[in-house]
């Protein structure tokens, strides 16, 4: 009988995560019924946490990119990059620190981190301390997005440059065209619109995905 109680006890202190959690997200009716089958404890005891990372990325849709390959991530064997790799993960696909500029960071991740600290313990979830997040804080702001400033770039009121304005702002801040080389932003682009279509973004045609990729070229930085 005591397990039973303890089991309960755990089940109804999930529950409350979850309701807690879906009160700080847009969710469905049918990915809040993936959370409450879950808090339940109908998919079964010892469940939590190869089910939770799952459940999560249901109820966030199409609200994340496909995750980046952790090699490939700035500086990938850095605290930094294990800190973002460790956590980031467990409710998520892996997001590249060019997700957000550096302004936006601190927000986001103060965000993310409420959402592991609620769930810390009672799904499976674990969440950083103080130091793992100066240091995480850091390394994205340090690799951060580097938005464009407009007045820099006269032609962005031509057709290319408003192609790239438009389709670029659909995910993120309108990046700076030379945080890149002429050479490396086809293969950008390409990765872009993978993107855009596993979130149900707006996918330019191929005309026009040309002409965004010519603009960022012309603009790119010289390879050094």
């Amino acid at each position: 009988m005591k397990a039973g109680r303890g089991i309960s006890s755990a089940t109804a202190g999930t529950a409350i995560a979850i309701a807690l959690l879906l009160s700080s997200l847009a969710v469905s009716p049918a990915q809040a019924d993936d959370a409450t089958k879950l808090a339940q404890g109908m998919m079964g005891p010892g469940m939590m946490g190869p089910m939770h990372r799952n459940m999560m990325q249901r109820m966030m849709g199409g609200a994340l990119p496909p995750g980046v390959d952790p090699a490939l991530l700035p500086e990938p064997h850095s605290a930094g990059a294990r800190i973002l790799e460790y956590y980031c993960t467990q409710c998520h696909n892996l997001p590249g620190p060019g997700m957000h500029t550096a302004a936006e960071w601190p927000q986001v991740l103060g965000r993310m981190n409420m959402r592991m600290q609620m769930m810390s313990g009672m799904m499976g979830v674990a969440a950083p301390n103080s130091a793992e997040l100066d240091i995480l804080l850091d390394y994205l702001q340090k690799h951060a997005q580097q938005p464009i400033d407009a007045a820099e770039f006269p032609d962005l009121n031509t057709r290319a440059g408003q192609a790239f304005g438009t389709i670029c702002a659909q995910c993120h801040a309108l990046p700076d065209p030379r945080q890149h080389t002429e050479q490396e932003w086809p293969a950008v682009v390409g990765r872009m619109r993978g993107h855009e279509a596993a979130m149900g973004k707006f996918v330019p045609d191929k005309t026009t995905t040309a002409e965004i990729i010519d603009f960022l070229r012309r603009h790119g930085r010289t390879r050094e």
